[in-house]
């Protein structure tokens, strides 16, 4: 699936709707930055590949870091968080 695809989209028994989904790679020397996948919560290195997910919830958009399109998609398929 593109990731386009996604747009629009509502993870299942969520208030909220995916704005956009892009690849991405945070690179800033001498800053590692970690965070969870959301739906695993697997720790993420920022600089290493992975997918940013913006969503929308009553007007506020947030991050959301994945670890790869797999992960994308059982989040909005099967985890109502």
């Amino acid at each position: 699936m593109a990731l386009s695809d996604y747009t629009g989209r509502s993870p299942t028994g969520r208030d909220e709707t995916i704005v956009r989904v892009v690849p991405h790679r945070l690179w800033r020397p001498g800053d590692e930055r970690i965070e969870p996948c959301t739906y695993s919560g697997e720790q993420i290195r920022l600089s290493e590949k992975h997918l940013l997910a913006v969503v929308e919830r009553d007007g506020v958009r947030e991050r959301r870091y994945f670890r790869d399109e797999s992960s994308l998609s059982a989040w909005l398929e099967e985890n109502p968080r």
